[in-house]
């Protein structure tokens, strides 16, 4: 099993006897032989920190055998909710490294050559009074879309365990003494509990009066679930993972902060910051056409119908709309001074009526969205101007099992080499250097593009060699036809 990038504490309820954790939080706990619940997946966090401001997005995927999972996460105050779109990790991916239009107008030169050879506002809750050892206090309760979140403070790791237990959930032995620094600290706990049904007893029919979410027998999950959203005020950042040490392998992580400095992991190698984006550059990657890639010609050799559909095929949004959504939504939190929006709380109750309904899915994310589209354009509208004071920082490696045991994630401020902060060292989508690409790259819309350079990059490959064969021959081919057809009317 793979670490989860938030390292909390989770917890199951199983219809069956396995019982496991599928964040990868902590290591599988499970009797019988049924297939125990793995996490699966790149393990993927999102942070975000200004002023006092932080927010922590995960959607952690699982397999195995399960009717019923959820979560346990401490947090150093109460935290306010909100669904994600469930894209998030791809989109701000892309938010670093957007993807590009390519258009090789070799193609259209070939198929010539061919053709002529014949071819609502709610303000930071205060952590309540000290509760004594054996209590543990609600502090609220919600439906976010596919999950049921309760906010709890405990007064020991017993008392959390016990009001676990009573819930139907397991709590993984070994854990006490972690949990009991968290309550120490303040610290509350967010529990996530959620179904997983079987689309067909849940999908509307005519005629149908109720729904089964259950699993057939023996039935298996693979895949991910929602993505979700906490934003709370803290003064320091601090992202609690020292409950990850109790997986075995490797602790490998993928951590995406944005602050308005870039940031490092303390006791974590600076080699892991694998780039760094200031927040004017991102900007500009959300809002910008998509970097549009011409090989074996220039703007000037588009055809009329290569340039068809160009803007939209251009769009950044499909790619990493998302992103923006999110960055601007905390940027604005932060600007207006609370943790949650108007349109986020209306998104959750419209969750909760199609979760009441036993309606969820894809399909019903995108009615919400629509409906939400003015409320959160607005958002992305005001809090935009902000992100240029931002960096995003990306981490990914395996982090140190002593550091995590030890302590919480903190940071501090270091700027990456440049020579290291590019494609070429690591794109942000594949996780990987980016291969050197033939052609020549253009920004902007290519109406108010001038004439490019020559590609600076040589192209080697044989599709090269073939166009830089037909941009000869078919001239040659042309002046033949012509001076043939001039002998004709001679003779």
């Amino acid at each position: 099993m793979r670490p989860s990038s938030l390292a909390v504490i989770c917890f199951f309820a199983l219809t069956a006897t396995a019982i496991a954790d599928p964040c990868g939080m902590v290591p599988p706990v499970y009797v019988g032989d049924d297939i125990p619940i793995a996490r699966v997946g790149e393990q993927k966090t999102y942070v975000f920190f200004k002023d006092g401001v932080e927010t922590v997005v995960i959607r952690p995927g699982f397999e195995g055998k399960v009717e019923e999972f959820g979560m346990l996460i401490p947090f150093p105050a109460i935290p306010d909710l909100r669904k994600v779109s469930d894209n998030i990790f791809s989109h701000i991916a892309a938010a670093v490294d957007p993807p590009e239009v390519v258009i090789d107008v070799r193609v259209k030169i070939l198929r010539l050559f061919q053709r002529a050879s014949g071819r609502t506002t709610t303000r930071g809750l205060a952590v309540g009074n000290k509760l004594a050892k054996d209590d543990v206090r609600v502090v609220k309760e919600e439906a976010v879309g596919m999950y049921e979140v309760a906010v709890l403070e405990a007064g020991s790791a017993a008392a959390l365990k016990k009001w676990v237990d009573e819930h139907g959930f397991q709590y993984p032995e070994g854990m006490d003494n972690a949990c009991n620094d968290y309550v120490k600290q303040g610290w509350c706990f967010v529990a996530v509990k959620t179904k997983v049904g079987q689309k067909k007893g849940v999908d509307p029919k005519p005629g149908m009066r109720k729904v089964d979410s259950s699993l057939p027998d023996g039935s298996t999950f693979d895949g991910n679930v929602q993505a979700m959203g906490f934003r709370f005020k803290v003064k320091q950042l601090v992202v609690p993972m020292r409950l990850s040490t109790f997986n075995e392998g490797d602790l490998h992580n993928i951590v995406y902060i944005l602050s308005n400095k870039p940031l490092k992991i303390r006791s974590v190698p600076e080699e892991y910051v694998v780039r760094q984006i200031p927040g004017a550059q991102l900007l500009k990657n959300v809002i910008d056409p998509l970097p549009l890639r011409i090989i074996g010609g220039t703007v000037s050799n588009l055809k009329p119908f290569q340039k068809q559909n160009l803007k939209q095929r251009r769009d950044p949004s499909p790619h990493n709309g998302a992103a923006k959504d999110l960055f601007t939504a905390d940027l604005l939190a932060v600007k207006e001074d609370r943790l949650t929006h108007p349109h986020e709380e209306v998104e959750k109750m419209l969750l909760a009526v199609g979760e009441r309904l036993n309606l969820r899915g894809p399909e019903i994310d995108k009615l919400n969205e629509a409906s939400l589209k003015a409320e959160r354009d607005e958002t992305v509208k005001q809090g935009l101007e902000e992100l240029k004071g931002m960096t995003l920082s990306v981490i990914d490696g395996s982090f140190p099992r002593e550091v995590l045991a030890s302590r919480n994630l903190t940071f501090s401020p270091y700027k990456m080499p440049g020579r290291r902060n590019n494609r070429e060292f690591y794109d942000a989508k594949t996780l990987k250097p980016a291969p050197v690409q033939a052609g020549a790259i253009h920004y902007g819309a290519v109406s108010q593009l001038e004439l490019p350079k020559p590609a600076t990059v040589a192209d080697k490959s044989r599709g090269s060699r073939w166009g830089s064969l037909a941009m000869l021959i078919l001239p040659c081919m042309i002046i033949g036809l012509t001076l043939a057809v001039r002998r004709r009317r001679t003779n």
